[in-house]
């Protein structure tokens, strides 16, 4: 689960001018920050400095070809997955949100001495931990004494004391300019290679009163039986229930196990569910890890609520089951009733990244699968019985509790509430998400696959049948997939039957729908103002999201929302499909080359776009290599749309870096840094800039380093 991910501890970088920093003063973090955010800095410059071993070793803890193969993430995509601002802030203080799966393990053999690194592999008899430089270190299971994780990145504060404020922006420049490689991908239904717009987006409100706010929200559940009561689980280990009453909204303690839980990372308190018979027998279970013997458990604990439904009853808890994990990464986030009444338990492989051990695909495991449990019942020692029909009861060597199988970190699933189906949000690893429908005994690929994609061989059997999932993304698009709901509530009947799931990095909103577990259509039908760890259902059906960084619960109101793709005219076409002439020149022009009548007639005439083979994303027609280009390209325009009434106008463009765009002389956009594709941006000053008959597309591109690319075309969207 990378819900926490945010970045630090992406990047290890170690100084080795420990004698530098002691005679000169150390840069202010904050005036560092201030001026990388204000200055696009040098990416070959920055790319020099990451390989420098001499001034800061990042080489030695980072891969930048996409193998992962030392202590520290691999960084080829890193540019798609995080901001400029996190960029800045996992170096400046790496400790402060250590990446999911980077943290550091510290081993006390019996013989007194500690040992520290990131945990590579771990088998029965030994685990290896990798420091600097990829150095392993084999320690046998039978000298441990103790293990645990710190809370201190092995990456130390003070990387930047060698690097002025200029290398220090080159440095983030570099690393913005790191992105997944689109070529060779495998072409599948589950994956398009373009998510719509939806032609109305979803409105989110604030669902309670402005009193009412949460540390760290995970989950969100209305309690059954009462309309005005809902249950609110932090992250951390705190839990809360607020009740709607005529004087306001009441926000009270339902149990804080905060100083039990083992919060950090892929760790917490991370779901709840209720008893399909709450309402007679007050049932309700939760799901969180605690440190037992220096080892990371995911517990799963039945407690009950007071006769009265106002809160805990605060009777001891009973422990339904117990399942140890490797480390700290991907314990799976949910529990839910499925409509047989059993209860189902998604468990992550727990690490560590890749899954080198195959956890996933071994069926002694309870690591990377989804569980099927009796929690009504008992037998053989366990404090829970196997339901009948589990579809590997009698097998041996394999665990009766498993339902499905080959997941890496199944964070949010949730059973349509109409035809039962299981729907999962399976968080991926390196490159893409997916959304899969499992079903009883079926493999889902992990690590064979990650999404549609192969991945590893290392555990690939002859003849297995690997099940895809129904949609599936890349990290261009979003890194962490939060899994929802089939809609099946009453206030918007276009959108029943539709899956409504997200990102929780990006905040996209997506709205599906499928046919045979294959994808038949996909939109995006908005953006949450926070990242969001869980969605939420109401009785009524009606759905929510639970801001993880706002601390708010929103109510979704898809009333509003037509998922149909929103109609778009071409106005001005890019280059993408087919070449488009522009006038060019790479000589600063005279003041007014932005105007309709500014006399172009000495400039250059190519195709679109133009750039360096290379760029991420670029569709190169005519080679650009200089610091600026100034581009104009005359078309022509007839209203078209709602009866020649002006909808949406939206600049469809790929700008490697800086970039101003001109209609009729009208600036329109004026764009910083860069893109790593085709992007589509709305535009609220064109409307009067935009005539009937001819009209003047105009650009100024300017290249700071690294690749570059410009293209650009113009599009009108249905309005409202």
């Amino acid at each position: 689960m990378k819900i926490v991910s945010g970045l630090a501890s992406f990047i290890f970088i170690v100084s080795v001018s420990a004698g530098w920093a002691q005679n000169h003063q150390a840069p202010d973090p904050k005036a560092l920050a201030d001026f990388a955010m204000a200055n696009t800095g040098n990416a070959d410059n920055g790319r020099r400095i990451f390989l420098d071993g001499n001034r800061v070793l990042c080489i030695k803890c980072h891969t930048i070809d996409g193998t992962g193969k030392l202590a520290g993430p691999d960084l080829s995509a890193i540019g798609d997955k995080f901001p400029r601002r996190e960029l800045i802030r996992s170096i400046l203080e790496p400790s402060s949100t250590i990446a999911v799966g980077y943290g550091t393990s510290i081993i006390t053999t019996k013989d007194g001495e500690e040992h520290q690194g990131i945990l590579k592999q771990a088998e029965n008899n030994w685990v290896e931990l990798m420091g600097m430089e990829g150095k392993t270190e084999r320690i046998a299971t039978g000298d441990i004494k103790g293990e645990r994780t710190s809370p201190v990145s092995l990456m130390p504060e003070g990387l930047v004391a060698t690097l002025k404020p200029q290398e220090f922006s080159d440095l983030v420049a570099f690393l913005e300019s790191l992105h997944m490689r689109v070529s060779g991908q495998v072409q599948s239904p589950a994956m398009p290679e373009i998510i719509p717009q939806a032609k109305h987006d979803v409105e989110l409100k604030p669902f309670f009163s402005a009193d009412v706010h949460f540390k760290l929200p995970v989950w969100f559940g209305e309690v059954p039986g009462f309309t005005n009561r809902f249950v609110v689980l932090e992250h951390a280990g705190k839990s809360w229930l607020i009740t709607r009453t005529a004087q306001g909204d009441e926000q009270s303690s339902l149990l804080d196990l905060s100083s039990e839980v083992r919060f950090g990372g892929a760790t917490g308190l991370l779901g709840l569910a209720f008893h399909p018979h709450f309402s007679e027998n007050h049932k309700y279970y939760l799901k969180y890890q605690v440190l037992r013997n220096d080892r990371i458990v995911t517990v799963l604990m039945e407690r009950q609520f007071r006769p009265d439904f106002s809160g805990d009853a605060g009777v001891p808890p009973r422990e339904v089951l117990a399942i140890e994990g490797v480390t700290q990464d991907h314990n799976g986030g949910c529990i839910a009733f499925g409509p047989d009444g059993y209860l189902y338990l998604g468990m992550g492989d727990t690490g560590p990244q890749r899954d080198p051990q195959g956890h996933a695909q071994d069926l002694s495991l309870l690591l990377g699968k989804i569980l099927r449990i009796d929690v009504e019942h008992q037998e053989n020692g366990r404090n829970y019985a196997i339901p009948k029909d589990n579809p590997f009861v009698g097998r041996a060597n394999v665990r009766p509790e498993i339902w499905a199988y080959g997941f890496r970190e199944p964070w949010r699933f949730t059973f349509d509430s109409v035809t039962g189906d299981l729907w999962v949000g399976d968080v991926g690893q390196d490159s893409f998400e997916e959304v899969t429908m499992p079903r009883a005994g079926e493999n889902h690929g992990w690590n064979v696959y990650e999404g549609v994609t192969p991945y590893s061989d290392s555990f690939r059997q002859p003849g297995e049948k690997y099940i895809p999932p129904v949609f599936s993304y890349s990290h261009h698009k979003g890194v962490s997939i939060t899994g929802g709901y089939v809609y099946h509530g009453e206030q918007a009947p276009l959108m029943a039957g539709r899956y409504i799931c997200g990102d929780f990095q990006t905040q996209r909103i997506w709205a599906l729908t499928q046919t045979d577990r294959t994808l038949t259509s996909v939109v995006e039908i908005g953006r949450s103002p926070s990242r969001f760890a869980a969605f939420g259902q109401d009785s009524a059906g009606e759905l929510y999201i639970a801001g993880y960084d706002s601390g708010l619960i929103y109510k979704l109101d898809l009333s509003q929302v037509n998922p149909a793709p929103r109609e778009v005219k071409v106005i001005a076409q890019t280059s993408e499909h087919e070449p488009v002439l522009w006038r060019y020149t790479i000589q600063s022009p005279a003041s007014g080359w932005e105007n309709a009548a500014f006399d172009d007639s000495p400039w250059k005439i190519s195709s679109g776009g133009f750039g360096t083979q290379g760029t991420p994303g670029a569709i190169v027609r005519s080679e650009w290599r200089t610091g600026d280009i100034w581009l104009r390209r005359e078309f022509d325009y007839a209203n078209s749309i709602r009866d020649s009434k002006l909808g949406s106008l939206i600049l469809r463009i790929h700008h490697d870096e800086d970039v101003e765009v001109y209609l009729n002389g009208v600036e329109i956009a004026h764009e910083p840094h860069w893109t790593s594709g085709y992007v589509e941006l709305p535009l609220s000053k064109a409307g009067d800039a935009l005539r009937n008959g001819r009209n003047l597309l105009a650009i100024h591109c300017h290249q700071n380093t690294g690749g570059q690319y410009i293209d650009a075309g113009l599009f009108e969207a249905e309005g409202d």
